[in-house]
C-alpha cells in the first residue's frame, strides 16, 4: 500500500498544470489563491507571489514539521518556563499552559492550531528539535527542499519580523505538504478540543460560527492569524465533488470582523455553485497505446493510474474537451521508470487548460526470447529473399 500512495503522490506533483482562472469574485482578502490538491489546477491566483507576513499561518509548518519527530502523540511531557517565558511582554496568544504541568504531544498540537497557542509551539520546538532557533532552522530548510523560493521564517508562531515572510502560493504549497500527514489532518480539521488537563479549545472556524453565525459545515479545516502587520490571514481545506481545494487568503482588515472566515465560505459557495467534476479517465482506463519494439507483445497500454478529473464551469461538458497525447506513438526497449513517454494534452475552445504527463511506474524491457526471436527473423527475412531471389534467377537459366 506503501508503494502504491508513494506512486500517486509522485504522479500528482508531476502533473504540469496551465492556471484556469475562475470569474472575477469580491473577496475582502487582498491576496489569496486556491489550489487543487489532486491536479495542481490553480482556479484563484490574486498577487500569489507577492510577500505577505503570514501571522499564525506559521504554526501550519511547526506543528508539521514538530510531527516528523513526534514518536507517540499520547506521550506525557513536562511544560517548562523556556517554553513560556517572554510570550506575555510579546502580547503572544497562549494555550494557557503553566510550569509544571503535565501534558501530551496531542495537547500540545491542538494546542497550538486551535486556540494559536505559542507556548505550545515553543514546547514542541524545544522537545522535537532541542530549541526554537534549531526548528526556525529546520523550517528555513523544509521549505527550501519544497522548492519555495520566497518563504523566509525567523520564528515558530508568527509573530511578527520584516524577515519572517512568505506568500500565499508558498503557503499553500506547506499547507499541501503537511496535510500528506493524517495525525495532522485531524489536528487542522478539529473543530474543539479539550486537553487531558481540562484546557478547552475552539479554532478559528468554530469561532467565526459562535461570534458571528458563519456556516462553516462545508470548510474541512483552517488556521488563521492575525498581527497589526498581515491582518488577518488565513489557510483552508475544502472538499467539490471528491477534489480537495486548498485555500490561502491574506491581508484581510478587522481584526475581529472573521472576514477571513466569510472569505473561506464565499470562495467554496462559488465553486460548489459553478464548478462540477468532469471524469477524463477512470483508473486502469488505457490513455495510449504504444507499439514496443524489439517484443513479441507488440504494444503497450499506459493505463490512468487514478481517475483523471477535473473540476471546470458547469457550462462546459466533457464533450466540450479537446484530448491529445503529445510524444511519439512507439517505445523502443528498454523504457525505464520515471521516465516520461509523452504528455496528455487537454484544450477547452483551443486553450491549453491541463496537461498531464505520462510517466512510467515500472521498467519495461524485452525477454531474452524476444530478443533473439525478433533479431532472428530480421536476419532471416534479407536472408530468405536472397535465397528466393538466387532461386528464380537459377530457374530463368
Amino acid at each position: 500500500m506503501k508503494k502504491i500512495a508513494s506512486l500517486l503522490c509522485l504522479f500528482i506533483f508531476l502533473v504540469t498544470i496551465q492556471p484556469v482562472q475562475a470569474k472575477e469574485i469580491q473577496l475582502f482578502s487582498k491576496y489569496y489563491y486556491l489550489y487543487d490538491r489532486s491536479n495542481e489546477m490553480v482556479y484563484l491566483d490574486e498577487k500569489s507571489d507577492e510577500k505577505i507576513y503570514p501571522a499564525s499561518m506559521t504554526k501550519i509548518l511547526t506543528v508539521s514539521l514538530a510531527l516528523d519527530k513526534i514518536p507517540d502523540i499520547h506521550q506525557k511531557v513536562t511544560i517548562t518556563s523556556q517554553d513560556i517565558d517572554g510570550l506575555l511582554a510579546l502580547q503572544a496568544t497562549t494555550a494557557g499552559f503553566y510550569v509544571g504541568e503535565q501534558v501530551t504531544y496531542e495537547d500540545l498540537l491542538y494546542g497550538a492550531l486551535l486556540p494559536s497557542g505559542a507556548d505550545a509551539c515553543q514546547a514542541l520546538s524545544r522537545l522535537t528539535y532541542g530549541s526554537t532557533k534549531q526548528m526556525v532552522e529546520a523550517m528555513n530548510q523544509k521549505v527550501k527542499s519544497l522548492g519555495l523560493t520566497h518563504s523566509h521564517f525567523q520564528n515558530v508562531t508568527g509573530l511578527h519580523d520584516d524577515n519572517h515572510y512568505t506568500t500565499v502560493k508558498d503557503m499553500a504549497q506547506i499547507l499541501n505538504h503537511a496535510l500528506s500527514n493524517k495525525e495532522f489532518v485531524k489536528v487542522f480539521n478539529a473543530r474543539e478540543y479539550t486537553s487531558s488537563s481540562n484546557h478547552h479549545w475552539i479554532s478559528s472556524l468554530q469561532r467565526g460560527k459562535e461570534y458571528k453565525g458563519i456556516d462553516i459545515s462545508h470548510i474541512d479545516g483552517g488556521k488563521s492569524g492575525f498581527t497589526d502587520e498581515a491582518q488577518l490571514t488565513f489557510a483552508s481545506t475544502m472538499t467539490i465533488d471528491h477534489h480537495q481545494l486548498i485555500l490561502v487568503t491574506a491581508y484581510a482588515k478587522g481584526q475581529h470582523s472573521q472576514n477571513h472566515v466569510k472569505d473561506a465560505v464565499h470562495v467554496c459557495d462559488y465553486m460548489t455553485k459553478n464548478f462540477h467534476e468532469i471524469v477524463l479517465y477512470k483508473k486502469d482506463e488505457t490513455i495510449q497505446d504504444y507499439w514496443i519494439f524489439p517484443s513479441f507483445q507488440f504494444q503497450y497500454h499506459y493505463p490512468a493510474y487514478q481517475d483523471i478529473s477535473l473540476l471546470v464551469s458547469r457550462d462546459i461538458s466533457k464533450n466540450d474537451l479537446k484530448f491529445e497525447v503529445e510524444g511519439k506513438n512507439y517505445l523502443l526497449l528498454p523504457q525505464h521508470k520515471n521516465q516520461q513517454i509523452g504528455k496528455l494534452k487537454v484544450q477547452y475552445q483551443q486553450k491549453s487548460i491541463y496537461e498531464y504527463p505520462l510517466i512510467l511506474t515500472h521498467d519495461i524491457q524485452s525477454s531474452m526470447m524476444d530478443t533473439i526471436g525478433i533479431y532472428g527473423i530480421l536476419i532471416c527475412i534479407p536472408v530468405a529473399l536472397v535465397g528466393i531471389i538466387v532461386t528464380i534467377k537459377r530457374k530463368k537459366r
